[in-house]
Parts: structure tokens; C-alpha cells; sequence
């Protein structure tokens, strides 16, 4: 059975059960298809409407909060994939996942 994380920095949370996991495309729907918007990232329900996209106008990714964050890019590394944030003050994060 496949196993669900939370890619959110910090969040601890799996789960096998597809139907309590939410996926993120990282180009928000009312962008495409100017970019890839097949790229998505597991996210629990509570952190999932936390993601902010700058370029959205509509929906939860147009609302920043001081605990938002915006995903600045997904990157493979030689063990699995590394994924950055920034925050409300434009501070870089990085969480690192294994394959």
C-alpha cells in the first residue's frame, strides 16, 4: 500500500488512506497551461490551504497569511528531492525527501 506525507516543512503527518490527502499542483489551475501543471505535492488538509501563490487572483492560494508559505521550486537530488519555500518575509525553507 502506497504511503501519503505531508510535504509541509515540519508536518509529520502520512497516512495510506488517498482520500485523506490532498494534492497541490504547484501551478495553480487558473494558470495553466502556461506551465507544467502536472507537478503536484501531497499536502494534509490543513496545511494545503496554506500554500500561497502570488500569481493566483482567486481561491485559497490568493490569500497569504503570516504563517503561508509559497513554494519557490522542486528539485532532485541524488538521494530523492528537495523542496523550497519562502515565507511571508521571503525566508528560504528546504525540507529534503527521500524517493
Amino acid at each position: 500500500m502506497k504511503l501519503f506525507i505531508c510535504h509541509f516543512p515540519g508536518c509529520t503527518y502520512k497516512t495510506e488512506d488517498r482520500s485523506k490527502i490532498e494534492f497541490h499542483h504547484i501551478i495553480p489551475r487558473e494558470l495553466w497551461p502556461r506551465l507544467n501543471q502536472n507537478v503536484t505535492l501531497t499536502l494534509c488538509p490543513t496545511h494545503h490551504r496554506l500554500i500561497y501563490h502570488p500569481e493566483s487572483t482567486s481561491g485559497p492560494h490568493s490569500i497569504q497569511s503570516k504563517d503561508s508559505l509559497s513554494i519557490d521550486g522542486i528539485y532532485k537530488t541524488n538521494k530523492g528531492y528537495a523542496v523550497i519555500y519562502k515565507d511571508i518575509n521571503d525566508q528560504e525553507i528546504t525540507e529534503w525527501f527521500d524517493d
